[in-house]
């Protein structure tokens, strides 16, 4: 007689082991802040702290700060790991043979950006051609990192609340948003930079997150690498808070009030299976560590299957 399958309580993988069209295929990203220590020189040290102490948007300036080290491959290694799942917008990696997942919940723990739904997502009726022109921006549109670059060359002269819209916007479109220099922020959310209450009241973290799961569902798989985009970094974080054995030898926990700036990363080079074995060896449950962000009972931890 046939022995039986063991029963499964996730959904299938997206592709068979070792399948992944991402397997040999390396990450890149746009959420890059190598450009942020010249916008502090440009907008000014008092402007450039204002907007990381006290916009919402501030906690990726506030990452940037820390030495933060980005590692593509933790990353990639979780996503060529992919479990096939209805939900739009949420991510399931099986990961030792234990399912983990990246959402929007998982998303605002770790940043605690404002991730609530659009409830204010009217098109503003605001002058915004006297800012475009002072910028450099294309009338009717939203600014590309390359126009804001260029006004990185004169923005020095402006005032403080022209230097602080200035800076909103390019933390936008390399943090939020992640995108490639010539693209464009939507019009509509550049826009809100121009009035404040209408800015700090957006759910910034919900259009990041969209933004970063888009891009990871729709990857194009027709060159040697794939670009992802929105706030990428807070995956990083995922992976070390998900699979314990990850962070304990790839990450170092440090204090700070919000996961996103409690660790300190790394780039060591290893073998995902062979960790993933040697922490079930370890455990006393003969399984891999991992855990899960909201605590909900078993039946609703696992997603609907494709």
């Amino acid at each position: 007689m046939a022995s039986r399958k063991p029963r499964r309580d996730y959904p299938q993988r997206l592709y068979p082991p070792g399948k992944s069209p991402l397997q040999n295929r390396s990450m890149h990203h746009n959420c890059s802040f190598s450009g942020f220590g010249e916008l502090e020189s440009v907008v000014g040290e008092t402007v450039y702290n204002d907007v990381m102490n006290n916009s919402q948007v501030g906690v990726i300036l506030k990452l940037a700060s820390r030495g933060y080290v980005w590692s593509a491959k933790t990353c990639h290694n979780l996503l060529t790991n992919q479990l096939a799942v209805k939900r739009n917008y949420e991510i399931w990696s099986l990961i030792g043979g234990r399912p983990i997942r990246f959402s929007l919940h998982e998303f605002h723990d770790i940043t605690r950006l404002n991730c609530e739904p659009f409830e204010d997502d009217e098109d503003l009726n605001v002058d915004h051609k006297e800012f475009w022109d002072l910028v450099g921006i294309k009338s009717g549109e939203g600014p590309s990192w390359e126009e804001l670059d260029t006004a990185f060359a004169v923005c020095g002269s402006w005032d403080y609340e022209e230097k602080r819209k200035f800076a909103l916007l390019f933390v936008l479109h390399v943090g939020i948003f992640g995108l490639a220099r010539n693209s464009r922020i939507p019009f509509k959310a550049a826009k809100r930079v121009l009035v404040p209450e209408k800015f700090e009241g957006y759910p910034w973290g919900r259009v990041a997150f969209q933004q970063l799961v888009q891009t990871i569902k729709i990857a194009k798989f027709d060159g040697p690498s794939y670009t992802i985009s929105g706030f990428v970094h807070p995956l990083l974080i995922w992976a070390y808070e998900a699979v314990e054995i990850i962070g304990e030898r790839f990450g170092r926990r440090r204090d700070a009030p919000i996961p996103l700036l409690q660790w300190q990363s790394s780039r060591k080079r290893y073998n995902l299976e062979a960790l993933m074995e040697e922490d079930k060896k370890m455990s006393v449950d003969n399984k891999t560590r991992v855990r899960h962000f909201v605590e909900k009972p078993l039946a609703e931890i696992y997603p609907p299957q494709a």
